[in-house]
């Protein structure tokens, strides 16, 4: 019998992640992404693309080595396997053709986001406009107007022999999806990042590159726009949310002859983060309840669960898989399983692991996970998961980011690092988390701060009652919108023992005006922030002088959705009222921590601060 051990840093950082997962039509074969956790100082974050046969398991990788490989898509036929390249500022187009066993490298003048085929011949790149002024900037003559230089991603058609040709200018597109000579693309009239809270559906002729609106919602973002096979219509997916490509909510569909938008899973007590037509009547969905993913098929509005299991999908912040032929792809991870792609019979219901690529974690414990349930302060019923470490041991909360994301179920992560140490981990699925449908998401709007930390600290009251837990040795953590949940909940109560807190906000004023979301917070809050009035009142700035508890904060220099000075104020808010207050920079780093040496010093720092203060 082979003895666990507890899971380290270096496990942690080892594991590696499955995403962009991807079945050919024809069901023979499955491509998807690897990466890892970290990157190394002065190098790219590299990841590579892997096939295998369904058959014969055989593996194959494509990849530019030392480069970033991602976005893999099977041409219509399955014959070929085309996929971008990133190293700094160059990108690539790759291309291998599996009848010929022959490789077509194009070089690709701009900064390459996403593809899709067309047609067996050609493909649809988004490719972001070049920069005009580069070779000035680069001899120094720089200075520039803030937000009068757009740089727009947009769609370009590549065929072999004539290259690529340009579809849209002027107009910036966030994704899409592409059906015959037609698109359907979730757009903005502007490419900053604030832009994208105000985005809208629009259809786009192939031939001529118009692009025309066809929804919009204010106050509520859109996403993931898929055509059905005779494209008449075009479901995509609606929420509240706080962060681009974390997308999870109600499937709305138009009809593209109307222009009649109708909301198929209204009231729905899950969230919803992928579609995938298979017949002008029928898709299939990947949704999420309380942590439990199910596939389900769609039929002339009737929906029938085909597979469920608890657990978490890859990517965590907007899961998706691939279908063909009644096989289903996706990348799945639990307490009991590392990350590895799946292969679901959708009509034996059966599951087969397809991949290895955490086999070097199998010697790691496999910590358990239990779903709790509590009413809050108001008797809204809560859920979340609770880690133990055994009895007496003290408890970490862990706060998520978003706020519209959630915990998930997970073999290796940040709680079980902590596990490891000897915490048991509390992770509280607030109001505005997902998993619980779009209601339930757009709970804390206009109030970030006020129930949603009611969730979180009557969560743990409930533990203290029923699982034991000492009210003297509790610690709060958390990052982004965790970060300024850990930051605030420190200056509403002294419950907790000592709090880390991670690139989140500390003043909602100066944060609308330096961060590059100033739509995100106008929205979340329903309030001009020039009144001044929600902006102020959950702002922890103001309110220093009650905080009793240690706190530890850490941010990345060159944050822009969260820029550092929202730690620089705290920080010297609390230092100048005499708390106990450090704060930990990482250089290069933006809105977390990348570099494997930053993870590493971020980890045994967070490790000896706690153990000092236990």
């Amino acid at each position: 019998m082979v003895n666990k051990r507890s899971h380290r840093v270096d496990d942690f950082l080892s594991a590696k992640r499955a995403s962009d997962v991807e079945i050919s039509m024809d069901g023979s074969k499955v491509a998807f992404m690897v990466s890892g956790t970290f990157k190394n100082f002065k190098e790219e974050f590299v990841s590579e693309i892997m096939t295998q046969s369904i058959k014969d398991e055989k593996e194959r990788t494509f990849s530019r080595q030392g480069w970033m490989n991602f976005s893999p898509k099977f041409s219509p036929s399955g014959n070929k396997l085309a996929y971008l390249s990133k190293k700094e500022e160059e990108y690539r187009l790759l291309i291998y053709d599996f009848l010929k066993e022959s490789d077509q490298e194009i070089v690709v003048e701009g900064e390459a986001n996403d593809l899709q085929w067309a047609d067996d011949k050609s493909l649809i790149v988004l490719i972001k406009d070049k920069d005009s002024l580069k070779e000035e900037k680069r001899n120094g003559n720089d200075a520039y107007f803030f937000e009068e230089e757009p740089r727009f991603d947009s769609l370009w058609m590549y065929e072999s022999g004539s290259g690529f040709r340009r579809i849209t200018s002027g107009k910036q597109i966030w994704e899409f999806d592409v059906n015959k000579d037609l698109v359907a693309a979730i757009s903005s009239s502007l490419p900053f990042e604030w832009s994208w809270y105000e985005a809208e559906v629009s259809l786009i002729d192939l031939k001529d590159g118009k692009v025309k609106k066809i929804y919009s919602k204010k106050d509520r973002q859109v996403a993931k726009p898929r055509l059905s096979p005779d494209n008449k219509k075009v479901t995509f997916l609606e929420s509240l949310w706080s962060d681009r490509g974390v997308n999870s909510g109600d499937i709305l569909s138009i009809d593209i002859k109307s222009r009649k938008p109708k909301n198929l899973t209204e009231g729905n007590k899950e969230s919803y983060s992928e579609v995938q037509w298979t017949s002008e009547n029928e898709f299939y969905t990947l949704s999420d309840c309380e942590g439990a993913f199910s596939l389900s098929l769609f039929s002339d509005g009737k929906r029938k669960v085909l597979w469920s299991k608890y657990g978490s999908v890859h990517k965590p912040w907007s899961p998706s898989f691939s279908i063909s032929k009644d096989k289903a792809v996706l990348s799945f991870e639990s307490s009991r399983q590392p990350d590895e792609v799946i292969l679901i019979d959708l009509k034996t219901k059966k599951e087969k692991i397809l991949t290895g690529i955490n086999k070097g974690l199998e010697n790691c414990i496999s910590y358990s996970s239990e779903k709790v349930k509590w009413n809050s302060k108001d008797g809204l019923e809560i859920s979340g998961i609770f880690r133990t470490a055994g009895k007496n041991a003290p408890l970490m909360v862990i706060v998520h980011g978003g706020p519209t994301g959630n915990s998930k179920d997970s073999y290796m992560d940040l709680a079980t690092l902590f596990i490891s140490k000897g915490y048991s981990v509390f992770l509280p699925n607030y109001r505005g988390s997902t998993g619980r449908g779009r209601k339930f998401a757009e709970l804390n709007l206009g109030d970030m701060g006020g129930k949603d930390l009611d969730d979180i600290l009557s969560g743990i009251d409930y533990l203290i009652r029923t699982r034991g837990i000492d009210r003297k040795n509790i610690f709060i953590m958390g990052g982004s919108y965790g970060g300024f949940m850990s930051a605030w909940a420190i200056t509403q109560t002294n419950i907790f023992k000592g709090a880390v807190s991670l690139f989140g906000i500390s003043d909602w004023i100066s944060f609308h005006g330096v961060s590059n979301l100033p739509t995100w917070d106008r929205i979340h809050y329903n309030e001009d922030p020039y009144k001044f009035d929600r902006f102020i009142k959950f702002s922890p700035l103001r309110y220093v002088d009650n905080v009793k508890t240690p706190v530890l904060l850490a941010h990345g220099i060159e944050d822009p959705y969260v820029p550092v000075g929202q730690y620089y104020q705290f920080y010297r808010a609390l230092k100048e009222k005499g708390k106990d207050v450090r704060l930990l920079l990482f250089p290069r780093e933006g809105h977390g921590f990348k570099e494997r040496k930053h993870q590493e010093q971020f980890y045994s720092e967070v490790f000896k601060w706690l153990e000092d203060r236990s």
